[in-house]
């Protein structure tokens, strides 16, 4: 009797341990399904997202251009704003140098200098000349006459 009763608890504890691990292999099976699913979903995503990335890589291309031709065209005015600023200081100089002889021009035209120019005189205007028109000579030789 003590072996029967000794099997059946060694039967029972056995079918225990088996239901356990089937309930640990029916726990995987839906950690894996569970997972599957999500991979499956994390895929659909990926492509998605994939098809997604073609048009923004080119629309990344395209301002990386812009702003490469937004970069020249800024270099650009700003070597125009130098060469103007150049050139305007180069003007003002010249104006400067201008008031300068014009200044001095009329300094010296201020000071007396009796020999440096001729005393202004009045011109008076001759009269006019008049031309009066004389008759032709008459025709001489051997002229034929219009009819």
């Amino acid at each position: 009797m003590i072996p029967l009763v000794l099997a059946v608890i060694v039967a029972v504890a056995a079918a225990g341990f088996a239901w356990q691990k089937h309930q640990a292999l029916d726990e995987t099976r839906a950690a894996l399904a569970n997972a599957s699913a999500q991979l499956q979903k994390t895929q659909a995503d990926l492509r998605s997202l994939t098809a997604e990335v073609g048009p923004l890589r080119k629309e990344v291309s395209e301002l990386k251009m812009a702003f490469e031709q937004q970069r020249v065209e800024l270099n650009a005015a700003k070597a125009f704003l130098d060469s103007e600023r150049a050139a305007t200081a180069r003007v003002r100089e010249e104006l400067a140098m201008a008031k300068e002889q014009i200044a001095f021009m009329s300094k010296s035209r201020a000071a007396p200098s009796g020999a440096a120019y001729p005393a202004p005189m009045l011109v008076r205007p001759q009269a006019p000349m008049v031309i009066r028109a004389v008759p032709a000579p008459a025709p001489q030789g051997n002229a034929v006459r219009a009819q």
